[in-house]
């Protein structure tokens, strides 16, 4: 059985307020579940990341100071304070007895900061997007990489693969813009599910064994507490007998519910939501796959259906379970891309290389690519919860950008959507027709011990 990343992270104290326990976003009035970023609220509130304040409201709309996000990344990087030694940092403006000083210095010591100007800080200054998102970017070790890349501003290079690495799925402020609680939340939060956090990146202090770091990628066994030991068993006998590469039936799953704490993006000048694209994608693509002899399980089945609504977590493994209780060949989940009026393009993951995952992930970018004209940003891998933790061959398609124009005119249209539907189609057949990839046991053994 495939192996679920399990978090634990780090409790971060934004300086600046007084902050209440115990409240989790389900809790704040302010943040209702339809809110776009209700999941990475709840998520990081539950981990106790993030606090509201004691009036019990979280404010998203609240802008933070440079200090304080220096503070919040220091606290997710590992900082201790009883263990870390103050370095000297090159800002005038930063006295010896501020409150933030040992974040600013940790922050220049991992290189996420270099200063507005020699010497210059400017710690009480509201932290933009763009400044948020470079720190994010070098707190993964791809600060050099973002500096490669071409464009009119500073910080187009860190922009453009922020979005490639999804750190600005949900983030609804342009990159100038002060950063507002609820886009940090969600850039942080993204940041960690991406798992590009790698263990160099987690700070001198970090210790795999405490409770409040970051990340903990220690792999556990996926528990199935709806499922019997015997059910289990069959589960594990059927996909141990199972051969790949010869399909007959596929799990179709349409991103995002309809309602609840697991919704998607939405694009309000076309007042339409990605939950509602994702399915009308799946669902012809449903009808596509049956034309062509295939059976198709839908993990909505209707556009308004919701699968284990209770959290984000609970409905991608419900998706997951799904997908193995139903003894799968192939997992396909359907989804819309953002990321903050930058982005565009299609793009497909897959959690590792060399597979048949991989396979059909570079089939079907292929194929919407050339069917629809958006431009190819390619096959990628990311440890994303389903395409980790399910058994047979699994991707997940971003098929466009909802904040931008050119995409939506293809996903937000009938025309559109069936163009996506049946190039996913074809690749499957194409995948079907190929022949099995000779995959060396114990090569493959060892690189599930790697993962």
């Amino acid at each position: 059985m495939k192996k679920t990343l399990v978090w634990t992270l780090t409790f971060i104290i934004f300086g600046f307020s007084v902050l209440t326990s115990g409240v989790f976003a389900a809790d704040f009035p302010d943040v209702p579940q339809n809110h776009l970023n209700y999941d990475a609220i709840s998520s990081l509130t539950e981990k106790g990341v993030i606090a509201g304040y004691e009036d019990f409201t979280f404010r998203p709309e609240r802008e933070i100071t440079r200090t304080e996000f220096c503070a919040l990344m220091a606290r997710t990087l590992g900082y201790d304070k009883d263990t870390y030694v103050l370095k000297d940092i090159p800002f005038g403006d930063v006295a010896e007895d501020y409150w933030g000083r040992a974040y600013i210095s940790f922050c220049f010591e991992k290189g996420l900061i270099n200063g507005m100007e020699e010497g210059v800080f400017a710690p009480a200054d509201k932290v933009t997007v763009a400044q948020a998102t470079k720190m994010a970017v070098c707190a993964v070790g791809k600060g050099d990489e973002a500096l490669r890349v071409n464009g009119e501003k500073w910080y187009s290079g860190y922009m453009s693969l922020a979005a490639d690495m999804g750190f600005l799925a949900s983030v609804t402020q342009k990159a100038d813009e002060n950063a507002a609680r609820s886009n940090v939340a969600q850039i942080v939060y993204n940041m960690l599910l991406s798992g590009s956090l790698g263990e160099n990146e987690k700070g001198d202090s970090f210790d795999e064994n405490k409770k409040d770091d970051v990340l903990d990628e220690t792999p556990e066994e996926t528990t199935r507490e709806e499922l019997s030991d015997e059910e289990l068993s069959e589960i594990e006998r059927v996909f141990a007998e199972k051969d790949f590469s010869d399909v007959k039936v596929i799990l179709v799953d349409a991103g995002h519910n309809y309602q609840g704490k697991d919704i998607g993006a939405e694009n309000l000048d076309y007042d339409i939501r990605e939950e509602e694209i994702t399915w009308r994608i799946a669902d012809k693509l449903r009808k596509h796959l049956e034309a062509m002899g295939y059976q198709v399980v839908m993990t909505r089945k209707k556009m308004t259906d919701s699968i284990a609504n209770s959290s984000a977590l609970d409905s991608l493994q419900a998706r997951v379970d799904l997908a193995h209780t139903s003894f799968a060949d192939l997992f396909i989940s359907i989804h819309c891309n953002i990321g903050n009026g930058v982005g565009t393009g299609t793009e497909t993951y897959c959690f590792q290389l060399g597979g048949y995952s991989a396979r059909l992930a570079a089939l079907v970018q292929d194929k919407i690519s050339e069917s629809t004209g958006l431009y190819d940003r390619g096959v990628k891998t990311a440890n994303f919860f389903v395409t980790k933790n399910t058994i047979m061959p699994s991707i997940l398609i971003e098929t466009g950008f909802m904040d931008n124009d050119n995409d939506m005119k293809i996903l937000a249209t009938e025309d559109g959507q069936e163009k996506i539907a049946e190039a996913i189609a074809d690749a499957v057949w194409d995948y079907d027709m190929m022949e099995p990839l000779q995959i060396d046991v114990a090569e493959e053994e060892d690189n599930d011990e790697e993962a």
